[in-house]
């Protein structure tokens, strides 16, 4: 009897964690940005982490420094921290890129059912 009541429990959960909750044209368009995003991050956290000259703007700089050394101290910091900072936000799309393929893939699944 508790066996029953278990196994039918489990099958309602397993249902509704498989139930889609977005649509098949929004599911695809989150898709394709987070592997836009997943691409522009992970190449701006390696330019940031080899230090490109390009990216020296965005990097957190306060106002006038005394000597040279607490300024490329600062610099190499800065560039550090981006990276670390960009290589973090593309694992977040990593994330959203699997939920937004299942959502693909559920919808895909039960768009052909007759």
């Amino acid at each position: 009897m508790f066996k029953i009541i278990l196994n039918c429990s489990c099958q309602v959960f397993i249902r509704h964690l498989v139930m889609a909750f977005c649509g098949y044209k929004l599911s695809l368009c989150v898709l394709l940005i987070s592997v836009w995003g997943l691409f522009q991050l992970l190449i701006m956290g390696v330019f940031f982490y080899t230090e490109t000259p390009a990216f020296l703007e965005d990097l957190p700089l306060e106002g006038l420094y005394d000597n040279a050394g607490k300024y490329m101290n600062e610099v190499h910091r800065g560039f550090k921290s981006n990276a670390f900072n960009c290589l973090i936000a593309a694992c977040l799309y990593i994330i959203t890129l699997g939920v937004s393929g299942w959502q693909f893939y559920l919808n895909q699944k039960t768009t052909y059912q007759v």
